[in-house]
């Protein structure tokens, strides 16, 4: 594990949180980006982008570096994957992941920051501040702090571990309804509206798998540390695992063009197939 950069890193972390924290609750913390409902940028999330911007340059300013983030994509001008490529690292970070969930003060929300190397994934933090859980990690090892930051803080070394069948399955896409064939007290997915959240259940084993199709910024703080762990970014309708940021899974605006499914290989038929289910039951509403 790259210490040096993660330590910094979760200093980074620790000031991010503090920022999400002080403004959490505020209604006048946020504004509407579009008519949408949850197009919503809020000034935590403004705040700590400056703060990350500053961050990096004032700590890897010897390091091939560029940021990709949500508030700031149009500093990567008209082609964003070629002036990715030309830098050795990414440092991706999403501010406030659960923004709407942030604005209603409702506390699952998190702060992500992923650090890839040649697109791939190289190491990051996910953190839920008002849930006061951490998780941060690389591709050889990764750590779970809780009540973190405080008196009472505990740290906890993770290891690959088997998969609980009880454990939640996690959606960010599908809208579910009961189908007979599914367990429902066992298997029908939640959503608990951040990405941070749900890798941090992954991580720590109160999570069992994740459907998702969201942009780069949301996956990137968990993506090194739940390969280590032994969970992989799986394509929903060809299986095929994700390896590296690039333009045929990626949109121009960083969002991943299908759906993919977070989980233990061996875990992948099982998933593939409630979820097929679940489309089916859709088609017929």
């Amino acid at each position: 594990m790259n210490t040096d950069i993660l330590q910094k890193i979760l200093d980074f972390m620790k000031s991010a949180g503090d920022i999400a924290l002080r403004n959490y609750n505020h209604t006048d913390n946020n504004h509407f980006k579009s008519d949408s409902t949850i197009d919503i940028v809020t000034k935590s999330d403004i705040a700590i982008s400056k703060l990350f911007r500053k961050f990096c340059a004032d700590n890897f300013a010897d390091l091939d570096y560029v940021i990709i983030d949500e508030e700031s994509l149009d500093t990567l001008g008209t082609d964003p994957f070629a002036e990715v490529a030309k830098h050795e690292y990414q440092f991706v970070i999403d501010p406030i992941d659960g923004t709407l969930t942030y604005a209603l003060g409702i506390p699952m929300f998190g702060i992500s920051v992923g650090v890839l190397r040649r697109r791939a994934p190289l190491m990051g933090a996910i953190y839920a501040p008002a849930l006061g859980e951490l998780v941060y990690g690389d591709i050889t090892g990764a750590t779970w702090m809780r009540n973190v930051f405080s008196e009472n803080q505990t740290t906890i070394q993770l290891y690959p571990h088997e998969i609980d069948r009880k454990a939640l399955i996690l959606n960010m896409d599908w809208f579910v309804t009961p189908n007979q064939n599914i367990d429902f007290r066992i298997e029908m997915p939640s959503n608990f509206y951040s990405a941070v959240v749900h890798f941090i259940y992954l991580a720590t084993g109160r999570g069992r798998a994740h459907y998702f199709g969201v942009k780069i910024w949301d996956m990137s703080g968990g993506w090194a540390l739940l390969k280590y762990l032994g969970f992989e970014f799986m394509n929903y309708n060809t299986g095929k695992i994700l390896e590296r940021l690039n333009s045929e899974d990626f949109s121009q605006k960083f969002k991943i063009k299908e759906c993919h499914i977070v989980c233990k290989p061996n875990d992948f038929d099982r998933l593939k197939h409630i979820a097929d289910l679940i489309e089916e039951e859709q088609t017929q509403i």
